[in-house]
């Protein structure tokens, strides 16, 4: 064998026929990684095994090594990237310091190395090491695997001084050793939670049942993800599913969307709940890529000429990437084709008044009124009189909900009679002042999703509100935090909350610690179950009837007045604005 390792270090044969199989492939690996045969090149690098693998090895471990001290040997761990660690409970190696890397790469042909290349244990003989200085020794490796995800959780070695080991029977020694790493992996195996067992069973049935869509198992602290889900989501893509995932683990329902992925392109996410029993829920989420649908008109376009340039204006104005968004641009494309009037309609804060403004902003001459002054009525009546002047002007009506039954009536009767011609109006529901306006003036509606059913938009919402307030990078851990929100206040809240964490940054990274003490406030006190969603709709659709006037409100709804200040208190708390 010492003929053969000759030539082979010489590069006079590469025919490695005389060896293990094994051995021959790791010389080959370690003589392309550039190893020298005679020096010891020392690379050290940063090494963790987890505190729950360490403390049930620890027993095993500290036998094995009192054993391998009578004979002059040494048991070792290392970490999943080879870098050895020195836990309190092993004698240290002084030729060998912790951080010691020892994979192939940077050592040669070793236990732990060849371990870790061939995915399984191994054993080599001190004449099969590729390094002079390791040639003294006996060396055997076996993994110690995650028993759910089949990782690598550690290495163990046991290295053993060919001189004081006549005889050995290299397969039963490294049988002996499995053995120990197998006992170390079922009793990690037997300590998981409850909790993790039962994800665990949801995870495998789930993966055998949906057969090659990716698949995502969470209950916020543990997570299981299938090889489709690790090949596949990409950048922030984990973080959006696992914020859907988030979502139905506070509300306990099931829920469907529609997304953009990074690496999946359009997908779907179906997210079901894990009932852990009285730890709450876990949930799963299975995600599948969606076939790319053309788009296609509702009717011929008016005019073709202005349809690039005004879907190029609409873009621009507008970050996301997400498919209800998509849907929103599509059928403001097609409004502006048509000429046609347009309801937009979406919870406060989710980007309704942006893309009115992109509508009308290629439309010409606009007059912008707002439902909640008080001259509304007024100039409503102004801007119809001045269209029956001849003139084209589009009326763009903010807050239309909040129209008093009058108004909308002039409106409707206006648009009707052709004195008025187009409209642009936002709402955050339809009322009867809205459907009335609406149905008058043929309005195309157009529905914006809230930030937390479009999560894929808030890592680039996030990122180009950060450029705009002087280039800043924002760091993943932030835009993953921001990503599991629920912005209640929509992308509003997010400006605000991005904003003052911009300002409180110091270096050119924005990081998680920047986030002011109130957006942690919000995000220790969780989401908002289904029930308490409907509830706050409900109220806020009062408050919007009553014109703000509270007591009003609470009649409307036929509650009490301090039931209905004290629910108003609660969702405040919480961070919602009513």
């Amino acid at each position: 064998m010492a003929e053969i390792r000759d030539l082979f270090l010489s590069r006079a044969t590469d025919d490695l026929s005389g060896l293990r199989p094994v051995v021959a492939r790791s010389w080959l690996r370690s003589r392309a990684a550039g190893v020298d045969s005679q020096v010891d090149r020392g690379y050290v690098d940063e090494g963790r095994v987890d505190e729950r693998t360490m403390a049930i090895a620890e027993p095993h471990l500290r036998k094995l090594d009192e054993v391998a001290a009578d004979i002059g040997g040494h048991v070792s761990l290392s970490s999943p990237n080879g870098a050895l660690v020195q836990p309190p409970f092993l004698r240290e190696d002084v030729d060998f310091p912790p951080g010691y890397s020892l994979l192939e790469a940077s050592c040669g042909s070793n236990g732990e190395g060849v371990a870790l290349e061939e995915g399984r244990a191994v054993w080599l003989s001190p004449e099969e090491h590729f390094r002079e200085d390791m040639r003294r020794n006996w060396c055997f490796a076996s993994l110690i695997r995650d028993p759910f995800h089949n990782r690598v959780r550690a290495v163990v070695g046991l290295t053993l001084p060919a001189a004081r080991v006549q005889g050995l029977d290299p397969s039963s020694t490294l049988l002996m050793l499995e053995g120990v790493t197998s006992r170390i992996e079922r009793e990690i195996e037997t300590r998981m939670s409850s909790r993790e067992r039962t994800l665990l069973r949801e995870y495998l049935t789930i993966s055998r049942r949906r057969g090659k869509a990716a698949v995502v198992v969470t209950d916020g602290k543990h997570s299981f993800m299938n090889s489709a889900a690790t090949a596949s989501l990409e950048g922030s893509d984990l973080s959006v599913v696992t914020s859907y995932a988030k979502s139905v683990m506070s509300s306990g329902h099931g829920t469907s969307v529609e997304v953009m992925l990074a690496g999946f392109g359009p997908a779907s996410i179906e997210v079901s709940p894990v009932d852990l029993s009285a730890s709450g829920f876990g949930a799963v989420a299975v995600v599948r890529p969606l076939a790319r649908r053309s788009r296609t008109l509702d009717a011929p376009t008016v005019s073709r000429h202005d349809a690039s340039s005004s879907a190029d204006q609409l873009l621009k104005r507008l970050d996301g990437q997400s498919i209800s968004l998509q849907h929103a641009v599509d059928s403001a494309r097609t409004a502006i084709e048509q000429r046609r009037s347009v309801a937009i309609i979406g919870e406060p804060g989710s980007g309704k008044a942006r893309l009115a403004e992109a509508i009308a902003g290629v439309r010409g001459d606009v007059i912008r009124i707002d439902a909640r002054d008080t001259d509304a009525g007024a100039r409503i009546d102004e801007a119809c009189e001045h269209a029956s002047t001849g003139s084209e002007p589009v009326l763009f009506i903010a807050h239309a909900d909040e129209l008093s039954p009058a108004d909308s009536h002039e409106v409707a009767t206006r648009l009707r009679g052709d004195t008025c011609h187009t409209v642009i109006f936002t709402a955050a529901s339809i009322t009867d002042a809205t459907r009335a306006i609406a149905d008058a003036g043929g309005a195309l509606e157009i529905k914006l999703a809230p930030l937390r059913r479009r999560r894929e938009d808030i890592p680039l919402l996030a990122d180009a509100i950060a450029r705009e307030l002087g280039d800043r990078r924002l760091s993943r851990r932030l835009v993953a935090t921001l990503t599991n929100s629920d912005w209640p206040g929509n992308i509003a809240q997010l400006r605000q909350v991005v904003s003052d964490a911009v300002e409180r940054s110091r270096g050119i990274e924005v990081s998680d610690a920047d986030l002011p003490e109130s957006f942690h406030r919000m995000l220790a006190k969780g989401r908002l179950s289904r029930l308490e969603d409907a509830e706050l709709a409900e109220i806020r659709s009062a408050l919007r009837e009553a014109k703000g006037n509270r007591r009003l409100a609470a009649e409307i709804l036929e509650i009490g007045r301090s039931t209905f200040y004290r629910r108003m208190d609660y969702f405040r708390s919480r961070g919602f604005d009513l």
